[in-house]
């Protein structure tokens, strides 16, 4: 009953972060949202950030699993680009997880939900980078050492076609988006391959 009444409460809080944005938020807002008095919220969580915590939790392992899954399952050479496809497809599906995840940024000013919580969300991120990173390292495209900034690089684009995606400026500009993350992914692996110089 317990794990029934905390997975009404994240939907419904995922509702109202999704609306109104983390500071917008209260306890009492996602009790009604919920069909809870705000006890009953108190009872399953501390705080507001802590209900956020618990949504972006499970949001990063279940991305993380999506991520190693597709890398897992394509041949050497594709496994990079099948990783950060998966990247991709897992917040174009999920599109309340993907405006959740850009909370912390208020503009330019970070912001955090507590030292202990942001160490944790931390680590489950890290895995999700660390699944693309070895997906690109298992192609031979990059060295141990430089895989994980490849890997953000690459994670750094579907970002950034997501946000052309999710604010429609790829249909008003008539793109595809399909066609546009295997140009991406064409591109960026082109790139990787190459010999790169440092500064």
């Amino acid at each position: 009953m317990s794990a029934f009444k905390r997975e009404l409460i994240r939907d419904a809080a995922k509702r109202v972060f999704v609306e109104v944005g983390l500071h917008g938020a209260s306890v009492r807002e996602i009790a009604k949202a919920a069909g809870y008095t705000t006890g009953a919220i108190y009872a399953q969580y501390a705080s507001k950030e802590e209900v956020y915590a618990d949504i972006l939790r499970e949001s990063l392992s279940d991305m993380a699993r999506a991520v190693e899954q597709a890398a897992a399952a394509a041949r050497v050479g594709h496994k990079g680009a099948a990783a950060l496809r998966a990247w991709f497809e897992y917040f174009r599906d999920r599109p309340a997880e993907y405006d959740l995840g850009f909370y912390l940024y208020g503009g330019a000013k970070p912001a955090g939900v507590g030292n202990e919580l942001n160490r944790e969300l931390n680590v489950r991120l890290r895995r999700v980078y660390a699944a693309a990173a070895d997906a690109l390292e298992a192609d031979g495209l990059v060295k141990a050492s430089e895989k994980h900034e490849r890997a953000i690089a690459g994670a750094s684009w579907m970002f950034g076609v997501l946000l052309m995606f999710r604010t429609g400026r790829l249909k008003i500009l008539s793109v595809d988006v399909e066609l546009l993350v295997d140009e991406c992914l064409a591109t960026f692996y082109r790139g990787t391959a190459a010999p790169r110089s440092r500064r």
